[in-house]
């Protein structure tokens, strides 16, 4: 499909973003809307199609990066441990009614690693992956080569880390994301992330997410994970300590950890690439 103007819609566990992209130059866009994420489903609803309308009137496509596993059929969101009401509700379909216009759902970890393969600092890999380091942990999986490759969505966050015996959100005990989640962090340490400054946390804090891009390199077969999220993005007194503990962590398979070059944009640049993947190419 290639019809625009198409819509980028970022829905995360706490903001909404919402993008214009008039022509397939995919990192030329208008960034139109900005505002918390309505954890009631129908109140969110109302606010995209109503920011989308004000500013689009007549979409020719509408791809949205969600935060929260997108059911195999891509109709809606399966599981979300940030946005709970979202789940098991038509969001596909909601919003194609709503704005009469064809509409794609994929989590926003598996449209990071589109716009950023098609875009951005993991384009001409075969092997690859993408983090998002934000509100929680995501993380999706490319293999293959040309037209001929498909993007997973996996359960990184949720990997189990020896020696951790911290409850997660999920149910589990020891997972990646009681390290790694933003809202996790900010739970336990009573505080915003943004006003912690003690490099001791920060270097724990790769230490910890080093372990985790270790596991997924060595059971992906991935040869590069890009990064991005606001924690990666507002944080970069992160990644000299992260390299350094990947370092002593990964000497099996070398691995190349990127930055993600579209920074906080990606998710909202692979929702509108969602259009151009090939069908069957992404497994949800």
């Amino acid at each position: 499909m290639s019809s625009y103007p198409r819509i980028g819609v970022d829905m995360g566990g706490t903001r909404t973003r919402i993008a214009v992209f008039a022509d397939p130059a995919g990192t030329r866009h208008a960034v139109v809307a900005r505002f918390a994420t309505d954890p009631d489903y129908d109140r969110q609803l109302a606010a995209v199609v109503d920011a989308v309308r004000a500013a689009c009137p007549a979409p020719a496509a509408v791809g949205v990066s969600v935060a929260g596993r997108v059911s195999r059929d891509g109709s809606g969101v399966s599981v979300s441990l940030l946005l709970r009401r979202f789940q098991g509700r038509a969001l596909r379909d909601d919003l194609a009614d709503a704005l009469s216009c064809p509409v794609r759902l994929a989590h926003d970890a598996t449209c990071g690693l589109l716009g950023e393969h098609r875009y951005g600092c993991l384009a001409g890999e075969d092997r690859c992956a993408y983090l998002t380091l934000s509100t929680g942990t995501g993380c999706a999986v490319r293999l293959g080569a040309g037209a001929r490759f498909v993007v997973m969505t996996t359960e990184a966050g949720h990997q189990l880390i020896a020696g951790n015996d911290l409850a997660c959100d999920c149910g589990q005990r020891g997972c990646l994301e009681t390290f790694t989640g933003g809202r996790t962090l900010e739970r336990r340490l009573a505080t915003s992330l943004a006003d912690v400054d003690q490099p001791r946390f920060w270097q724990e804090y790769a230490r910890s997410l080093a372990h985790g891009l270790a596991n997924v390199a060595l059971v992906a077969g991935v040869e590069a994970i890009a990064l991005g999220g606001g924690i990666m993005v507002h944080r970069p007194e992160i990644w000299p300590w992260l390299r350094v503990a990947l370092s002593e962590r990964l000497t099996y398979q070398p691995l190349r950890v990127l930055a993600a070059q579209l920074g906080e944009d990606t998710p909202l640049v692979g929702a509108a690439a969602l259009f151009d993947a090939p069908a069957g190419s992404i497994l949800h």
